[in-house]
């Protein structure tokens, strides 16, 4: 486990992803719902028998794993279970909208909505999930308090 600014940026690192992570799993459970998940993890050419499951385990991962990566429990597994989420947003969805986030409108059953596109964002979060899932929680973690991990010092 790193100790002094190494782990400090660990903490930073964990900290902004379990909340990039809650709130998508907030936004896939309370906006789209676990239809509307299902309906996306379809489009992204899995198959539609398996997209509840899927739909749920993105929804749970998202909520419990962000949650437990901000209290710093957990952290290397609750940031593993992220990444066949995002590998498969990065590989089956954002990766054909090229590399530059853009403004895209694609056709819903309630007519034209615009969204988010471009695989830059996903990349980011992926490559530092897998980063956090190497590093651990860092400082100011409940496994630190827990005497799992380094004691807290002011580097």
């Amino acid at each position: 486990m790193p100790t002094g600014a190494p782990a400090w940026g660990a903490t930073v690192l964990r900290l902004a992803l379990g909340v990039i992570y809650v709130m998508h799993g907030w936004l896939a459970l309370t906006v789209l719902g676990v239809q509307g998940a299902a309906g996306y993890i379809t489009r992204m050419g899995l198959p539609s028998t398996l997209a509840p499951a899927l739909a749920w385990y993105l929804i749970v991962v998202h909520l419990a794993g962000g949650t437990l990566m901000l209290l710093g429990v957990g952290t290397r597994i609750a940031a593993l279970l992220q990444v066949p989420i995002m590998a498969a947003a990065l590989f089956l969805h954002h990766l054909s909208q090229g590399f530059f986030m853009k403004v895209l409108t694609v056709e819903t059953p309630g007519g034209p909505r615009s969204i988010a596109g471009g695989y830059e964002y996903v990349l980011l979060v992926l490559a530092a999930t897998l980063a956090l899932a190497l590093t651990g929680p860092g400082r100011l973690s409940v496994n630190e308090w827990r005497g799992r991990g380094p004691r807290l010092e002011i580097p």
